[in-house]
């Protein structure tokens, strides 16, 4: 027998129906004599009305409030599949965070889980009794709700695997598992049998939607066996591992994307401390800036470009607005029109070749790079939001991945 967290969300519990279908496939599980809890996401779509509501009413900043109006998606999924299972003759009851507790600290959207006591679920667990896990959401000290940020029931989900030393952590997606490119967008795109922790980390940072990256390290910190199934297929999907055989012959595992960040330049900015009361400013907010250029000019002042989650604008350009009254730098200029492309892979530690392919096939086509950053197994640019299509297919055939089998 092992024990399995198996992780529900988005489209996966989208209506009835599809709770069904995740219902049979729990019963699936317990049928084969494992035990197993399940952590589930909102209903596609609720999570994002949700926000809009919360933002309507305090559009210039992020609160306890506005988790614990994001919280209720989860708390009704959770009833709604353990009725569900129940249904199916299984014994099931779903749970809260506070009812567990999962304790978190009290950063609004962005809280981290501290602790997750197990004597609730092992008791469940004992009574033959499926818990239902409310995911993205955990509770303070001082009993405020708080919410884990986007994709944070996989991170739930993995916490909840490394408190009750599960066997197996199986996120149950809409895909059948971790592709070299999006298939909606990359015809091509390959389906990976394994991925090292590093290269998922890095997918899921920079755009991936089939993990939350803070999920990934966890799962890399604690050895947590993850793997990406289908909930509608039956395919083996995807397991995540400390290292991959062949990797001398692939030097790259994927490309990731997003279009859902603005690039921001600010200009004019005196040398002085500038960069970083402009910088501190965002990160008190829990506003995250990335790909930070600054380019020196010879009036001893300097132009600064970075890149924000759009949905972040709203409250980041009031906050450059006071910092621009402050330290008197000239105007913001924002462009939401770019898209960020970034090549992952183990192999690139050793290859400077990678970078000679990303910027020829790019110039080739005519795609300007606008922002270019690097770590170990990662290199991202930034262009126009027209070109992604086209940068993505030509990248993907460029670095072999077409006719990649893994």
């Amino acid at each position: 027998m092992a024990r399995l967290i198996l992780k529900f969300g988005g489209t996966s519990v989208a209506n009835v129906v599809r709770l069904e279908q995740v219902a049979r496939i729990v019963k699936k599980e317990i049928d084969a004599g494992h035990q197993v809890a399940v952590v589930v996401s909102a209903m596609a779509g609720i999570t994002n009305e949700l926000v809009s509501f919360a933002h309507a009413l305090c559009p210039s900043d992020v609160t306890l409030e506005h988790d614990v109006v994001l919280a209720s998606g989860e708390q009704v999924t959770s009833g709604l599949l353990a009725l569900a299972l129940q249904r199916l003759g299984l014994k099931s009851r779903s749970y809260l965070s506070w009812q567990i507790p999962i304790l978190t600290d009290a950063s609004p959207s962005q809280a981290k889980i501290l602790n997750i006591a197990t004597h609730e679920l092992e008791t469940c667990f004992k009574e033959n009794c499926i818990p239902v896990v409310a995911g993205f959401q955990g509770v303070t000290e001082n009993r405020r709700v708080t919410t884990l940020g986007r994709g944070g029931s996989d991170a739930t989900a993995v916490a909840l695997a490394v408190a009750l030393k599960a066997d197996c952590c199986d996120i149950y997606t809409d895909v059948n598992g971790v592709y070299t490119a999006d298939p909606r967008l990359v015809f091509y795109a390959q389906k990976l049998e394994t991925i090292t922790y590093a290269e998922m980390f890095e997918l899921a940072s920079q755009g991936a939607k089939v993990l939350q990256a803070r999920s990934v390290e966890l799962a890399m910190k604690h050895k947590v066996k993850l793997r990406v199934l289908s909930s509608f297929s039956e395919s083996e999907g995807t397991t995540v591992v400390e290292e991959r055989n062949k990797v001398e012959g692939t030097l790259i595992s994927g490309i990731a994307h997003t279009q859902n960040e603005a690039k921001v330049t600010l200009i004019d900015i005196p040398d002085q401390n500038g960069m970083a009361a402009i910088v501190g400013s965002l990160f008190e907010h829990q506003i995250c800036a990335d790909m930070i250029v600054q380019n020196s000019l010879q009036d001893g002042k300097s132009n600064l470009t970075f890149v924000l989650q759009k949905s972040d604008l709203d409250r980041s350009v009031p906050l450059l607005e006071d910092v621009k009254k402050k330290i008197g730098f000239t105007d913001i200029i924002v462009n939401k029109e770019i898209a960020k492309i970034s090549v992952v892979g183990i192999g690139m530690r050793s290859n400077l070749e990678i970078v000679t392919i990303l910027f020829k096939t790019l110039a080739e086509r005519g795609i300007n790079v606008q922002i270019i950053s690097t770590s170990e197994i990662r290199l991202s640019v930034v262009i126009d939001l027209k070109h992604m299509s086209e940068a993505l297919e030509t990248l993907h055939t460029a670095f072999n991945l077409d006719e990649k089998k893994v």
